[in-house]
């Protein structure tokens, strides 16, 4: 039929005497190839099985066992052993300590008979890690009907045992919770609804044994309950729901609980697990808690009532009211102290309920305070039942048998405190409507009445500060009038001074000025204020009184200078003016105030008197200068005449030229000291900063150089800058530094100094000291005069110009030269500089 099929050929040749002879046989493959298909499929399949396979032989079954002959790959996998280590060896390699022997012992007994067997057994692993398998083990039988081997199925059930395992230990945990639980908790029938378990809490909670428990159902217990099957919702069952319902305990007696259903299996029937839990304790509670509620709501309401109260009676009545109304009792009373006097008065107020209105006059809360004296040393509440109270030793000593009958349903006290914790007062309470007073009572009462008490220091507060506020608006009244009054006289006298009175807040604008001023500038105040003031200023005098302004601010001092005001008239006026700080009482500037004198005349006086002593100064000049030649002259004969007679034996005549020459001579430094004097006045300034350390330092080292054999301690400090004319500087260290190193020159070791003192007026103060002669301040007045001398020409040589050119110098630089000395102990020379260029006037 043309069906191709493969096939096996075998060719031989054979010699045979008619010749070679080939003989071929061909054998049908097809079935062969099938088989070694089937196997090669066979064993792909097993080697990729994850159960484990063995193959042992049929023989021994006994305590050795058979031997193995094949394992899969996932038998290496799951125990670690090889191949070659499994060959040869019986499967009991795999058994260790654990391995059951009740099993081995089953399986083999079923291998004795050639039956197949399943079991679950524990084998180890090469690394004798134990592992749960379940085996099935099958006979092999030949086609004689005889058993060849054995083939072993092997699966790990480790994971499965392991859930196994923490089923059973979840069981008996839920088991034990079940029992133990606080809450009533049973398991009833989903049909019928029969108990089939109960735990202790519900034995304990309902009265019922567990025997007879589990011979009841829901409802022999269930009164009423709000788990019901809505009617849209046929799909929902009782069991799934929860909320409250009424059970019946074995006594008879009703509670409510909240019971919660939950669908589980038990026992292989539907049931239902029931928690049930009993919320009388919690339903008892939260009726406590609205009741406080409500109470302390009634506090509050009282304690507003308490505290609009503005007398000291009214707030003690109102606290007997509210107290009473919001606690829930027939009487309250209050009593306070008017002082801290023992002997003060005492205040009291009474509140009751119509039961007790008939008998006002004999309700004993009044006495209360006896026995509340006995309560304790430290104050604090006090709470007794009726039957204390009616005990109570105190009590008795005050009231009779039938007075005490109208004290009912116990007593509250509550001590009112002052801020310093001493005991002012009482707040009684007595016959509460129901029960006994609580310790929520005591705490209400005890708020209400420390509120009461400042309530009453607020109202004693205020009273004070009444009478306080009524002295202070008389005072204050007082004071404002001598203030306007004040006032009113600073304006009449400023008004009327004849020199520029004025204010200026903390920014320097000006917020008034007197008359004067206007007289002088013109415009009114709205011209003025702020900074337009600065517009009547000279520019050039701006700059100068702005940096005097600022420094006499920074440090809350006193300022003052000169400046020039342009008049409404076109005239400038020199001003000296002088402001001053004006502080609170906290010692802060609050604003300046200040004046300005118009020195115009003074100025030009000033002027005329400087033009005069300049024409004295050139006239003074001339003539010394006219002098010079008749002098020479005079000194030149003189001397000629001296040569001439020096042989003559006439002492007398000697004698008399000798005195000549030096009249002359001492007449010449006279003329040369005045044109040095003159010229102090007559050259004219030129103003640059000048470094007064680098100068005297110069000074010094020129007269250490002349007389090196002096031993003298000079400093100079560093920094010593000043503004003005170098050259006249350099006369005035000459001539100071020059007198201290000559006065000072009896002294084995002098010492000379050159510093600066803070400054005064926006001007650098300088001085030179030494530790030389000194001098008599009596005689201060004369030492800056010309040709005045404090010491002897034979004790100190000189002609009395120095200190009179120094004072020159200085005055032509607009300062100040004074001193300070004592006879034998040195003097001190001062002086004062400009500290950047002056206007020039």
């Amino acid at each position: 039929d043309g069906t191709e099929f493969p096939v096996d050929v075998s060719i031989s040749q054979l010699d045979t005497p008619e010749g070679k002879l080939f003989t071929a046989i061909v054998r049908d493959l097809t079935d062969e190839q099938a088989a070694q298909a089937q196997l090669r499929l066979l064993d792909a399949s097993i080697s990729r099985l994850n159960d484990m396979l063995l193959i042992t032989e049929a023989e021994p079954v006994n305590e050795m066992g058979p031997r193995i002959i094949f394992v899969n790959a996932a038998f290496e996998r799951h125990t670690g052993y090889s191949r070659e280590e499994a060959l040869g060896q019986s499967p009991r390699m795999l058994q260790g300590p654990l391995t059951q022997r009740r099993e081995l012992d089953r399986i083999a007994a079923a291998l004795k008979k050639w039956q197949p067997v399943r079991a679950e057994l524990i084998n180890y692993t090469k690394s004798g890690q134990p592992f749960w398998v379940e085996l099935d083990i099958v006979p092999v039988v030949n086609a004689q009907g005889w058993y060849t081997h054995w083939v072993s199925v092997q699966r790990d059930i480790t994971e499965r045992k392991r859930a196994e395992q923490a089923l059973i230990d979840s069981e008996q945990r839920y088991a034990a919770l079940f029992a133990s639980a606080p809450v009533s908790m049973w398991v009833q029938g989903s049909k019928n609804r029969e108990f089939l378990a109960v735990n202790q809490a519900a034995v304990q909670d309902y009265g019922y044994a567990e025997r007879e428990f589990l011979s009841m159902t829901l409802a022999d217990v269930q009164v009423s309950s709000s788990i019901e099957v809505p009617p849209d919702r046929p799909d929902l069952r009782p069991e799934k729901l929860q909320g409250p319902a009424e059970h019946r305990r074995r006594d008879g007696s009703l509670f409510p609980v909240e019971v919660a259903a939950q669908p589980i299996q038990f026992n292989g029937q539907s049931a239902c697990l029931v928690v049930a839990l009993d919320m009388t304790a919690r339903f008892k509670a939260e009726r406590t808690v609205q009741d406080q509620l409500a109470t302390l709501q009634r506090a509050v309401e009282g304690s507003r009532a308490i505290t609009q109260q503005l007398t000291v009676d009214g707030i003690l009545q109102e606290l007997a009211e509210q107290a009473r109304g919001v606690i829930g009792a027939h009487q309250a009373a209050v009593s306070l102290a008017a002082g801290s006097d023992e002997q003060a008065p005492v205040l009291e107020a009474l509140s009751l309920s119509g039961r007790y209105a008939p008998c006002r006059d004999r309700v004993l809360l009044a006495r209360g305070s006896a026995v509340y004296a006995c309560g304790g040393q430290a104050p604090g509440p006090l709470r007794l039942s009726q039957a204390e109270v009616q005990q109570h030793p105190a009590w008795r000593e005050v009231a009779s048998p039938a007075e005490r009958d109208l004290m009912l349903r116990g007593w509250l006290a509550v001590p009112l405190t002052g801020r310093d914790g001493r005991q002012v007062g009482l707040l009684q309470l007595s016959d509460k409507y129901v029960g006994e007073f609580n310790r929520h009572d005591e705490h209400v009462a005890a708020e209400l009445a420390q509120l009461a008490c400042i309530a009453v220091k607020n109202v004693q507060l205020m009273g004070q500060v009444s009478r306080l506020n009524a002295g202070l608006e008389k005072k204050v009244a007082e004071r404002t009038l001598a203030l306007e009054r004040q006032q009113a006289l600073f304006h009449a006298l400023a008004e009327q001074a004849p020199q520029i009175i004025w204010t200026i807040d903390l920014k320097g604008q000006l917020t008034y000025a007197n008359r004067a001023w206007f007289e002088l500038v013109g415009g009114s105040l709205e011209n003025w204020t702020a900074m337009q003031w600065l517009a009547a200023i000279h520019p050039d005098d701006i700059a100068g009184m702005r940096e005097n302004w600022q420094q006499a601010r920074q440090n809350a001092v006193p300022f003052s200078g000169v400046r020039r005001l342009l008049c409404k008239d076109g005239s400038v006026h020199s001003m000296a003016y002088r402001g001053s700080p004006v502080l609170n009482a906290q010692g802060q500037v609050i604003f300046w105030v200040g004046i300005d004198a118009d020195v115009t005349e003074f100025k030009q006086a000033e002027a005329a008197l400087r033009r005069s002593n300049q024409d004295l100064e050139a006239f003074s000049y001339s003539v010394s200068h006219d002098l010079r030649a008749p002098l020479s002259t005079i000194n030149g004969f003189s001397s000629l005449l001296a040569r001439q007679l020096t042989d003559s034996g006439n002492p007398k005549v000697q004698n008399y030229l000798s005195r000549i020459v030096q009249g002359a001579a001492q007449m010449g430094r006279l003329i040369e000291g005045l044109l040095s004097l003159g010229q102090v006045t007559r050259s004219e300034l030129r103003r640059q900063p000048v470094d007064l350390s680098a100068m005297a330092g110069s000074i010094l080292d020129e007269w250490q150089a002349r007389q090196p054999e002096r031993v003298v301690d000079w400093q100079v400090q560093a920094g010593l800058l000043a503004y003005g004319d170098d050259r006249l500087i350099q006369a005035v260290l000459e001539n100071l530094l020059g007198n201290a190193w000559k006065f000072s020159a009896l002294r084995v070791r002098a010492r000379i100094s050159v510093g600066q003192l803070p400054d005064a007026d926006g001007r650098a103060v300088f001085f030179v000291r030494d530790n030389g002669a000194g001098f008599d301040m009596a005689h201060a007045h004369k030492l800056f005069m010309p040709f005045e001398r404090l010491h002897g020409t034979l004790e100190f040589a000189g002609l009395g110009i120095g200190l009179a050119t120094v004072q020159r110098v200085i005055e032509r630089h607009e300062g100040r030269l004074w001193a300070e000395a004592a006879p034998g102990q040195g003097a001190t020379f001062y002086f004062s500089l400009p500290r950047q260029a002056l206007p020039a006037y």
